[in-house]
């Protein structure tokens, strides 16, 4: 790998993404010795505190505020974390980015909303990859549902939420903010899909 990558993971809850984050990881890190930092999004910043109280729905915010959290956080989140360490010459991980906007809060709110309040911080910085696990939302819930103590607030409309992925990476295609996208389906065994995941890092870089 020649530079730096920022290296995006989505999917539903439950499809496996967080686990593919950890092993791709786990392989640079210790079998490829490459420097790499994991990040998850919401950060650590008091609007990413704010927007994940009102996903495990302890809070409750009008849809636009939502919307104004999740995207200060991301900016934060870049300015103070991310950016830093890729400017370091180390490789990022993250756990969710914009696309998790598009797709959740476009269950209430349009598309071109959600790109003006995100606008600032996808001038920042967008991913060189992004790795797509799409996984049935009926298997998402059954893995949630063994996982998790109590509800989420959008765990029961993930099939709403995976049409809204796709629209979101054609809808952001267009506006040529997608450099590499690759989509794994979750429904593989976990060593399927890391090894799936791992060669196309290596193809690319």
């Amino acid at each position: 790998m020649k530079k730096s990558l920022f290296i995006v993971f989505e999917g539903l809850d439950g499809s496996g993404k967080t686990t593919q984050m950890n092993a791709l990881y786990k392989h640079l890190t210790k079998e490829k010795n490459i420097k790499c930092r994991q990040e998850r999004e919401p950060g650590e910043s008091l609007p990413g505190a704010l927007a994940r109280s009102a996903v495990k729905k302890k809070t409750k915010f009008e849809p636009q505020t939502m919307a104004l959290l999740f995207a200060a956080d991301r900016y934060e989140h870049i300015v103070n974390d991310i950016q830093p360490y890729l400017d370091e010459g180390v490789h990022v991980l993250c756990d969710r980015y914009v696309f998790s906007n598009f797709a959740y809060q476009g269950l209430e709110l349009d598309f071109e909303t959600i790109y003006e309040v995100n606008k600032a911080a996808m001038e920042l910085l967008m991913p060189d990859v992004i790795i797509f696990i799409d996984t049935d939302p009926a298997e998402t819930l059954a893995r949630i549902g063994k996982s998790r103590v109590g509800n989420e607030l959008f765990d029961k409309q993930g099939v709403a939420v995976r049409e809204n992925f796709y629209k979101a990476f054609d809808y952001l295609k267009e506006k040529n903010l997608i450099k590499n996208l690759l989509t794994v389906k979750g429904s593989q065994s976990e060593e399927a899909v890391t090894s799936e995941i791992i060669s196309y890092i290596e193809r690319l870089y």
